[in-house]
């Protein structure tokens, strides 16, 4: 039940139509520096790089409204406080991979494994402004190139940047707005990050649109809100080290990877720590997954208090899945950051605790499950889970019998599209750690206690 162009602009249009529902203090910001455009002719890097120099603290950065910009060279602003960055018009990547690798190339930047970013925005209270205008303030990636360059059975390639990393105290991001992205969206850090009425649309007429994740979140008390994520990976992952995050009233599709924990607990020596994280009311539509969590065996740490309450999922593969033996796809080995690899050792668990999910209807993907990104056989959403009928309403792999504490489902009603009993598969969740789980921990017909 794939959703038109036509009707997705209209979603976000009338979104825009309606304010955010908080206010920030009014700050002083004196200072404004208005970005040259070339009018398509040249690289408007170096206009934007000045005005954010001119401009990095107590002012406003305005790209104006109706003006195409080619920001043809990775902008990196980290020195930023007290800046308001108006995108009234539209920005432009260079269409052309082979010019991304030579900027990249010439700049002596990182590769995307290593985070490489368009955007760089660092500094206290920074507020992002899109424009509510759907024709204005829109990023555009040109990432269908990039998707249908993808080599045969891999995901994606090394080289691809990602578009922002936004890290600030006290900032907002509205009316964010990103066509076609090459790979992830967001990487949001800091805290105290108000984030609305945000538009993704990695919709790919080609190739599956790997790694374009919505929001990223390592970050504290985040709260996003009243947005549409339209993409190939998760919507949102919550990654170590965030606490006191909401995600509310969002709209996510397409073939997107749902709203996600983690992974956690991939480099065994760091301790993940997340905490306090809830998503309410959001619908979910073509999705691989809806309510995810994903750590790695061996990994440590604690994940605790997460909800996922009021969701309504419509043509969903996966609508509860939790996995605490996450692997790379197509290896059984550890990738870790600095590009090691090692073999998994299964000597630990990132704890799960306090966990609810709540309030849940829809339909299981039966007759076409899962999406483009499969490049393994089986494929990576489909290995380890033995006489998979693909009419499971839940999923809960606990890695042991003591590594998942205080689960709770209650009114889940997920039918699955050949109108079969939906099913469970449930390993390790306990009655003695769980005991308001709300339905027997067991494999076959999903029975709610």
């Amino acid at each position: 039940m794939l959703i038109p162009r036509a009707a997705l602009l209209a979603l976000i249009s009338s979104f825009a139509l309606g304010a955010p529902n908080y206010q920030r203090s009014d700050t002083n910001r004196p200072h404004h520096c208005t970005v040259s455009s070339s009018n398509g002719t040249a690289d408007d890097t170096p206009a934007a790089l000045k005005a954010f120099a001119e401009c990095a603290t107590d002012s406003v950065i305005i790209f104006e409204k109706d003006v195409d910009y080619n920001i043809f060279t990775p902008i990196s602003a980290t020195n930023l406080s007290n800046v308001e960055i108006q995108i009234n018009g539209n920005l432009h990547l260079p269409q052309s991979i082979a010019e991304v690798q030579r900027v990249v190339n010439r700049t002596n930047r990182v590769t995307y494994s290593d985070g490489q970013h368009w955007f760089t925005f660092k500094g206290p209270n920074i507020d992002y402004k899109g424009s509510s205008d759907i024709n204005n303030g829109w990023i555009n990636s040109y990432g269908q190139a990039w998707w249908d360059a993808n080599p045969v059975n891999g995901s994606g390639i090394d080289s691809r940047p990602h578009l922002m990393s936004f890290k600030t105290t006290g900032g907002s991001l509205k009316y964010f707005k990103s066509r076609k992205p090459i790979a992830w969206n967001v990487q949001v850090g800091g805290d105290d990050i108000e984030i609305s009425h945000a538009f993704i649309d990695a919709e790919s007429t080609g190739s599956f649109p790997f790694n374009t994740d919505g929001f990223d979140v390592t970050a504290t008390n985040v709260r996003i809100t009243d947005s549409v994520i339209y993409n190939g990976d998760d919507a949102i992952a919550i990654q170590s080290g965030s606490h006191n995050v909401v995600f509310e009233r969002n709209t996510i599709g397409y073939q997107s990877h749902g709203m996600s924990i983690g992974s956690l607990g991939q480099d065994p020596q760091d301790i993940a720590n997340v905490s306090n994280i809830h998503f309410n009311d959001v619908t979910v539509i073509d999705a691989v997954y809806a309510a995810r969590f994903k750590s790695w065996m061996g990994g440590q740490g604690i994940a605790k208090n997460i909800t996922w309450n009021n969701i309504r999922v419509y043509n969903v593969t996966f609508p509860i899945f939790v996995t605490q033996s996450y692997f790379n796809q197509g290896s059984s080995q550890t990738q870790l950051g600095d590009g090691q690899t090692t073999g998994r050792v299964n000597n630990a668990s990132v704890m799960m605790e306090d966990f609810s999910w709540s309030d849940f209807t829809g339909t299981v993907n039966t007759f076409r499950p899962g999406d483009g990104s499969c490049v393994t056989d089986p494929c990576w959403y489909d290995d380890g889970l033995p006489g998979l009928n693909h009419t499971e309403a839940v999923i809960i792999e606990c890695n042991t019998e003591t590594s998942c504490k205080n689960f709770k489902l209650e009114n889940i009603q997920i039918i699955p599209q050949n109108m079969k009993s939906p099913t469970a598969v449930c390993i390790n969740a306990t009655a003695a750690l769980n005991p308001q789980l709300g339905f027997d921990c067991r494999n076959g017909t999903f029975v709610p206690s």
